[in-house]
């Protein structure tokens, strides 16, 4: 089976009211597209997204749902769409990387930062995101400032890098739109069941703006 335009999502509730069916082709946009559900974590997303691309083949992917804020000006139920997404979590500067760089089998080095299409949206921001196997507390924010004064990060999630590392091994542009569920003071929405279905049409928009748009200057190094 294939489609266009592959859409993930860590959960079933980051996907439900911006697709009308999962798992198999629907249009959005005029394009034909498949939502699949990919898991929490840059290991299962990473692995999960590389079985989903090789089933669909898609010529683009997408990564929605929710993120917390590192920038003190993004507030809950924004939106933004990655430029780069940067994963933060690994430290191997001892070995004379910088953070987030790695080595592969070969022990040529791995970049740690990964280029996104990200054009502008209209409703939606653009920022670098982070990506790490943790849920970004305030107090983790606030102990390591190289987030923002060394990395320049604007948001954080636990599935942006696995996604994007799997786009490039696949040679397959992608983009990540998010909607923020936790600001940089730590605070949540009152009413999760509303910011849902708020952030999930805002969502829709902007997946559909993303559709529209042309990707002939879309990175081809992913």
């Amino acid at each position: 089976m294939q489609c266009e335009v592959l859409i993930l999502a860590a959960t079933k509730r980051e996907l439900e009211g911006v697709l009308t069916k999962l798992y198999e082709p629907i249009q959005v946009a005029g394009r034909v597209v498949v939502g699949v559900c990919i898991g929490v974590g840059k290991v299962q997303s990473a692995l999960a997204a590389i079985q989903a691309i090789d089933a669909y083949a898609p010529s683009f992917v997408v990564l929605l749902g929710y993120a917390g804020a590192i920038e003190a000006s993004l507030e809950i139920g924004d939106g933004f769409v990655a430029t780069q997404v940067v994963q933060y979590d690994l430290d191997l500067r001892a070995f004379g990387l910088k953070r987030g760089q790695t080595f592969d089998g070969d022990s040529q080095m791995v970049d740690g930062a990964i280029e996104l299409f990200a054009p502008v949206l209209s409703g939606f921001k653009q920022v670098i995101l982070g990506t790490a196997d943790r849920f970004l507390l305030r107090s983790y924010r606030e102990e390591h400032p190289y987030l923002t004064e060394e990395l320049g990060l604007g948001a954080s999630d636990m599935e942006g890098f696995g996604v994007a590392m799997a786009c490039r091994l696949r040679i397959i542009p992608c983009s990540i739109l998010r909607v923020i569920s936790d600001d940089s003071r730590g605070h949540r929405p009152k009413e999760f069941k509303r910011f849902v279905r708020q952030a999930n049409e805002r969502l829709k928009n902007g997946l559909v703006q993303l559709l529209d748009a042309p990707r002939e200057k879309s990175p081809t190094s992913l």
